[in-house]
């Protein structure tokens, strides 16, 4: 979608107002309803990127998904000349080293020298840091860490986040229900998941909406509701580069 000068003025903080009432001017992308798994290889087709999270939640969250070819870190992997994949939790790290035979994995803290190291002396397109930011407690000062750890190595980051717009979410609400992961600490809006990009320093080229998981043929009403209404689909995705980086 198109963020327009007057709405960058709101996510800058350069104007004010108690209630922005904000009328995306959508482009001829955002009508194509696609998961994120699809937007994400496509972005990183042929290019060298960094996975942050790669591991997903549970080994067995990795078995079930790769089943189904959802399990993102694998796809990735087909799609991009490189994708090194980082997470700090280590059990996992090993299940995909020896068991899946995928070692350009590392388990570390991003933020920490060991990984630091790890990536140095290569050129990167891309820093990948998808479905993580909803369980951190400070995801703008992550953000900021980020870049100032990493805005020299990496041109650009992409991220995504649950849209708490989704339709799914307002069908609920109207039953007194939400339905959460556990984890999340946080819900965004296209609009507050651009002013966590800014107010982290980073500067923002595009958001996207699109569907986390799959999109089932079959209920094609669902299919066409959501193609006509970007808004209302469950995940959002950010691309914005480090500040200077062009």
């Amino acid at each position: 979608m198109k963020l327009d000068d007057e709405l960058l003025a709101y996510l800058r903080g350069e104007r004010y107002a108690n209630t922005v009432k904000i009328d995306y001017r959508f482009e001829p992308e955002d009508w194509r309803y696609r998961t994120q798994i699809d937007w994400l290889c496509d972005l990183v087709r042929g290019k060298r990127v960094v996975h942050v999270g790669c591991v997903d939640h549970t080994i067995d969250t990795i078995r079930h998904k790769l089943q189904r070819r959802k399990w993102l870190h694998a796809r990735l992997c087909e799609s991009a000349a490189r994708c090194h994949g980082v997470d700090i939790q280590g059990d996992g790290i090993t299940f995909i080293k020896e068991e899946l035979g995928l070692t350009d994995v590392s388990c570390a803290d991003i933020l920490g020298d060991a990984f630091a190291e790890t990536i140095s002396g290569e050129q990167w397109d891309f820093m990948l840091i998808p479905e993580v930011l909803e369980h951190l407690q400070d995801p703008t000062g992550f953000l900021r860490q980020v870049a100032a750890h990493h805005g020299k190595t990496f041109p650009a980051v992409i991220i995504t986040v649950p849209n708490a717009l989704a339709r799914d979410n307002c069908r609920l609400a109207r039953r007194g229900i939400e339905a959460i992961n556990s984890d999340h600490c946080h819900w965004f809006t296209p609009y507050t998941a651009a002013k966590m990009m800014v107010n982290a320093g980073l500067e923002l080229e595009k958001v996207l909406l699109c569907r986390h998981g799959t999109i089932n043929r079959q209920s094609v009403l669902k299919t066409w509701y959501l193609r006509r209404h970007p808004l209302l689909r469950n995940d959002i995705l950010c691309i914005a580069r480090f500040a200077g980086r062009r």
